[in-house]
């Protein structure tokens, strides 16, 4: 009998790592949840963005054709279908962003993620990860079970300072090549899905709509910005929605 090959990659969001999956998806080997660079044990981007995702998708077993992404995930998947539209034959992109247009909002960005890298390197991961959980994109996550947020914390905490300092540097959003013009023109099913109370990243999402009309949004009412950690199940079956799961 053949083993099962994977079909669907999954990314994470910053400070997380592959296992943040397992809240949402069984042990299944269609499923392929990776570590993306600088987090848990994967090895620290050394490179600019563009080679840090050829090298990922390069990587990338043959039977993928799906990518399923969350913040940054999503916006690593976003650069996937940029530079292999045709590798790809369906994407859910889940709270993420397609790319700064604007230099000066570009070089704005790379000075907030300077912020958090001096963090890290100076004051180191447990500073970094307080500062970062209060952050107003969060704030939802407060009324979740203290539990649910003592495994996200420890999850956190278990990262290397050197290893979140080198993915913001390398692959924050003031780095990332935008996306909008190759998702517009991406020919393969896309998703996007966003939480209701997510205000900045529902603006986020009808951009896309109004770039590429055939995206199907998803929104998830009275969630923020993690469905991944907030509502795993209804994200879950949002997903399971589609036939060639």
């Amino acid at each position: 009998m053949n083993p099962v090959e994977p079909r669907c990659l999954l990314l994470h969001g910053f400070t997380g790592g592959g296992a943040d999956w397992s809240s949402v998806f069984a042990d299944d080997p269609r499923w392929l949840a990776i570590d993306l660079p600088g987090h848990l044990t994967s090895p620290d981007p050394t490179s600019d963005y563009p080679e840090v995702i050829r090298d990922l998708l390069d990587a990338l077993p043959a039977s993928i054709d799906e990518v399923i992404g969350y913040s940054l995930g999503g916006r690593i998947a976003l650069s996937f279908i940029q530079l292999a539209p045709e590798r790809f034959r369906a994407a859910t992109i889940i709270s993420a962003h397609p790319g700064l247009l604007d230099p000066a909002m570009r070089e704005q960005r790379r000075l907030a993620d300077q912020v958090w890298i001096r963090l890290l390197r100076d004051q180191g991961i447990e500073a970094f990860v307080t500062a970062w959980e209060h952050q107003p994109l969060f704030k939802t996550q407060a009324r979740l079970p203290a539990e649910i947020l003592a495994r996200q914390r420890a999850r956190r905490l278990s990262q290397r300072s050197e290893g979140l300092a080198s993915a913001l540097e390398r692959l924050g959003l003031g780095e990332m090549p935008s996306t909008w013009e190759a998702l517009a023109c991406y020919q393969g099913r896309l998703d996007w899905i966003i939480g209701g109370e997510d205000t900045r990243f529902q603006a986020i999402a009808h951009e896309v709509l109004a770039h590429r009309p055939a995206t199907r949004l998803v929104v998830l009412e009275g969630v923020g910005h993690n469905p991944l950690l907030e509502v795993p199940e209804r994200l879950r079956a949002r997903l399971d929605t589609h036939p060639d799961h």
